[in-house]
């Protein structure tokens, strides 16, 4: 594939996700997406045959990517207070990137349940949440950091990532921050979280 093509194809993608979150999944039309894009319908048939195709690449590119880095810092020999860092680092680099996919996939997971379910098959997000509930478990038992649900850290860790990217045009407007200063303050964020997260299960 050539940088003109990759360049078209990425174009696509991102006219894609902004359609769908903005009409959800059922509704968005194809011309709609071409138009997003600024190309013929024509050009975007070349590219993807269909809206469910279109989907099917967005969501296993970006989720598939965010869980599996996810697996590996877990997998890693780094201690547990870094392998918080890096989950949470690893997020927020995630949706400064794609900061309309919060409420692409919460959308989604709202009007159509079972499609986000079946897409979820498609990328490792049962191994992560195993390999997490095994190390939060495993250094509880050990005596290392407070005894804690572990969903209920999960919660807490994506929560604190997500809202502010889900609550993006608000925030922005009501206090006069601009995107530059937001991306700025995700950054400031990242080392807030994680020290939150940390102080919550230190002993």
């Amino acid at each position: 594939m050539t940088e003109i093509d990759k360049n078209t194809e990425q174009k696509i993608l991102d006219a894609a996700r902004k359609v769908f979150t903005r009409q959800g999944f059922a509704a968005a039309r194809m011309d709609d997406i071409a138009q997003e894009a600024g190309i013929n319908r024509a050009l975007l048939h070349y590219y993807f045959r269909s809206k469910q195709k279109l989907f099917d690449v967005i969501f296993a590119e970006n989720m598939g990517n965010f869980y599996s880095s996810f697996v590996s810092i877990l997998g890693s020999d780094a201690d547990l207070e870094t392998k918080i860092r890096s989950l949470v680092h690893a997020e927020i680099d995630m949706l400064l990137k794609n900061q309309d996919l919060p409420l692409f996939i919460i959308s989604e997971a709202s009007r159509n349940p079972e499609m986000m379910i079946a897409q979820m098959a498609h990328v490792p997000v049962r191994q992560f949440m195993i390999q997490f509930v095994q190390l939060i478990n495993s250094e509880a038992a050990k005596g290392n950091i407070k005894a804690i649900n572990p969903i209920h850290l999960l919660m807490h860790i994506m929560s604190l990532c997500i809202f502010p990217f889900v609550g993006r045009p608000v925030f922005m407007h009501v206090t006069g921050t601009d995107m530059s200063g937001f991306e700025n303050l995700m950054e400031e964020r990242k080392n807030i979280i994680a020290d939150s997260v940390i102080q919550l299960i230190k002993k």
